[in-house]
């Protein structure tokens, strides 16, 4: 469309005043469509039809149109890529550069749930004291996570029980199976440890994991010792506590009493964040010293594979 001159407001003296004052009207209203009378405001919505806004000027406030050029020049991809790169003295405010050593931390607030591994894990010691009961002394500790953060841990003592022990019935041995049967049912499982003490012949002694678990009173254990009998003797069975602590809880918790200590009670003791700082393992003969010791150490000389995290 081109320029379209503005219209002027002639009055005809021997019309009709209505008319003129309607025909003023129609010629403000097209002075407005046009833009003599100053900015254009519209009353409904516009539509081109699929037609193209050509020639827009540069925006100034923030409810201007912006034309494509525009946005191509200033806001593309090529333009803004060199802005945010990790050496670009213009990069995000919130961004970490890794080859800056002036930005570097120490230590990030994504590691603040996570926990604690050795050394840390393993400077706790439990102290115990066999008696009637095992007693079990948690000192007072200061405890490190993974962040770099300290916890002071409250100290915890605790009175344990001694397992249960059962007397033999038979045992024999085939080829490399062993049968055990008690003279009362052992509530075992398959895969718990159990100790065999007292036979005669002492071939049969030992710690051994139960390869299965035919009746409440009958298991049996892997042996090679051909065919053999026993007679008389005892099946021990151990008790393991886990003693754990808990992000931001200086309270040491102990779970308990586990048949032995696998990969998978470890693993059942460290859930909902969770970190084991010390572990006891009991037998009839009372707690084991040698047994026991920081929660992420191997428990060295264990039967029943301590050595996980």
């Amino acid at each position: 469309m081109g320029n379209i001159n503005q219209l002027s407001k002639p009055q005809f003296p021997e019309m009709d005043p209505l008319f003129n004052a309607h025909y003023s009207q129609l010629t403000d209203t097209v002075n407005s469509l046009i833009g003599y009378n100053g900015q254009i405001n519209l009353v409904n919505h516009l539509s081109l039809a699929g037609k193209r806004i050509m020639n827009v000027g540069e925006p100034i406030d923030p409810t201007d149109a912006l034309s494509s050029g525009i946005a191509q020049s200033k806001y593309s991809v090529q333009v803004l890529a060199p802005q945010l790169e990790a050496n670009s003295k213009t990069g995000l405010k919130s961004m970490r550069r890794v080859n800056d050593k002036n930005q570097r931390e120490q230590s990030s607030s994504w590691l603040n749930d996570l926990m604690s591994s050795v050394p840390s894990a393993n400077l706790i010691f439990p102290i115990i004291t066999n008696g009637a009961s095992v007693q079990v002394v948690i000192p007072a500790s200061l405890f490190t996570w993974a962040d770099g953060s300290t916890i002071m841990l409250i100290s915890r003592t605790d009175l344990l029980s001694k397992p249960a022990q059962f007397a033999i019935s038979t045992i024999s041995s085939v080829g490399n199976v062993v049968t055990v049967v008690t003279t009362a049912p052992s509530g075992l499982a398959a895969g718990q440890a159990a100790t065999i003490t007292g036979v005669t012949p002492a071939s049969f002694n030992g710690t051994f994991g139960l390869t299965s678990v035919t009746l409440p009173d009958t298991f049996t254990y892997q042996l090679d010792l051909g065919t053999l009998s026993g007679s008389g003797g005892s099946v021990l069975l151990n008790s393991v506590y886990y003693y754990a602590v808990q992000k931001r809880d200086p309270t040491v918790h102990l779970l308990g009493p586990f048949p032995s200590d696998t990969m998978q009670n470890r693993l059942q003791a460290n859930f909902d964040g969770f970190q084991i700082v010390a572990v006891v393992v009991i037998t009839n003969n009372g707690g084991q010293v040698s047994l026991s010791g920081g929660g992420g150490s191997p428990i060295v000389g264990s039967p029943t594979a301590g050595s996980f995290f």
